[in-house]
């Protein structure tokens, strides 16, 4: 992986969780947390690289020397020959006893060669070497959303962000449309596909007299957030942006959030958008909804799903349904049956759904021979109701119904 690659990979690995957590819980959203709170920081690191490795690529064995550029010769014993030289406009370097030598367009390794060929005529077997000193320097302008507008001072063969850098922008720079204006040529370019590592060929090479003109961000109008998010209200949506980028920008989800149910409702469309949360937030491409002006983007609260369990058990009551639950499980998180007291070859299950618990749909299950593996065991939903028999006295539905009756709510839409 490349250091491109690397600083702008955001993709998480998202946990497999079980009952007892939520498949987009806590990790998801502190994940997806950390992902957005580490762009900007990626983003500015991105940039320190590039411009470290242009930099070093100017001074390195395989840059190409130019007029202007001053260089250092040393020749081992000769102090004569050994000290700073700067190539004329003709591309060559001045010597003693040599003349002019041409370096130009020539890289260290390969102007030693020459100087050393050259020296060849007046001493014996010379052993030169070629280091760059300063590189030539030459002018281009920076205007449009840059903290310091006008002339910027950058090397020969340095870059568009190198003179951006120098230049400064913020936020209202829109690095996605910069130009370039050579005489009458103008080259548009979106420096994000380059940071990115999507187009390394966009940072252009600049040329003295070059004219960068850096555009501002396009605020198309404003997007409403609602729901379970840390900061709700108006988003200001600008050229491009998605639904990752309004997250970042409001905050994160709230630990109440479902994060299973978040729609965009867009103007002049019927049905509300669903928004895959962990996908978009992972930077999925296909996930992550392009936002419009009037977009309303609804978090909405998890629903509070929950069982009883009642009779013959040591902690009677209403407990959170997360996921998948069996009914012996249901049984044991009510903290499995009373000793002496809970018989576990009659438990009464109740699927009431929506229907009035006087007329719920009731099994009975032996839960004994579903722990021995010879029958079948049912899963827990929501709203259902579990009444462990107790050996004091026998029971009938209406006894159920009765015991019941303080949790009847839980079965009214």
């Amino acid at each position: 992986m490349s250091l491109l690659e690397y600083l702008f990979d955001s993709r998480s690995t998202w946990g497999n969780n079980g009952y007892g957590a939520h498949p987009f819980g806590s990790e998801v959203r502190e994940t997806s947390a950390m992902v957005r709170s580490s762009n900007v920081f990626r983003l500015a690191l991105a940039l320190t690289a590039i411009l470290a490795l242009a930099c070093g690529a100017s001074w390195s064995d395989g840059s190409k020397l130019a007029v202007g550029d001053v260089i250092n010769i040393t020749v081992d014993g000769e102090k004569d020959f050994t000290k700073p030289y700067q190539i004329n406009k003709d591309g060559c370097i001045t010597m003693s006893m040599v003349g002019a030598v041409k370096v130009a367009d020539l890289n260290t390794s390969d102007a030693s060669a020459v100087i050393t060929k050259a020296l060849g005529e007046v001493l014996v077997n010379p052993q030169v070497t070629v280091q760059f000193l300063e590189r030539a320097r030459m002018q281009v302008f920076v205007v449009g959303q840059v903290l310091k507008k006008g002339l910027v001072e950058v090397g020969v063969g340095d870059r568009v962000l190198q003179a951006l850098a120098q230049a400064g922008y913020d936020d209202s720079a829109d690095l996605s449309h910069v130009d370039i204006r050579r005489g009458d040529e103008i080259i548009s370019l979106d420096m994000t596909k380059y940071l990115s590592g999507e187009d390394l060929t966009l940072n252009k090479e600049l040329q003295s007299g070059d004219t960068i003109v850096v555009q501002r961000v396009d605020m198309l109008g404003t997007a409403l957030l609602t729901g379970q998010a840390t900061k709700v209200g108006t988003v200001p949506i600008k050229r491009g942006m998605t639904f990752r980028d309004a997250m970042g920008l409001m905050g994160d989800v709230t630990p109440d959030a479902d994060t299973d149910r978040i729609t965009i409702k867009r103007q002049g469309v019927t049905e509300p958008m669903k928004v895959n949360y962990a996908a978009a937030m992972a930077g999925d491409p296909a996930a992550d909804v392009a936002l419009q002006p009037g977009d309303t983007i609804n978090i909405p609260q998890l629903e509070v799903s929950s069982f009883t369990v009642i009779g013959g058990v040591n902690r009677p009551g209403q407990y959170p349904l997360k996921g998948r639950l069996t009914l012996s499980e249901a049984i044991g998180v009510a903290g499995g049956p009373t000793p002496n007291i809970g018989d576990m070859r009659y438990v009464k299950i109740m699927h009431a759904g929506s229907k009035d618990l006087a007329s719920a749909e009731a099994s009975t299950i032996d839960v004994t021979k579903v722990l021995a593996g010879s029958a079948q065991e049912p899963l827990v939903k929501r709203g259902d109701v579990i009444y462990v028999k107790e050996h004091k006295q026998g029971v009938t539905v209406m006894d159920v119904v009765r015991t019941v009756l303080p949790f009847g709510w839980l079965f009214r839409r």
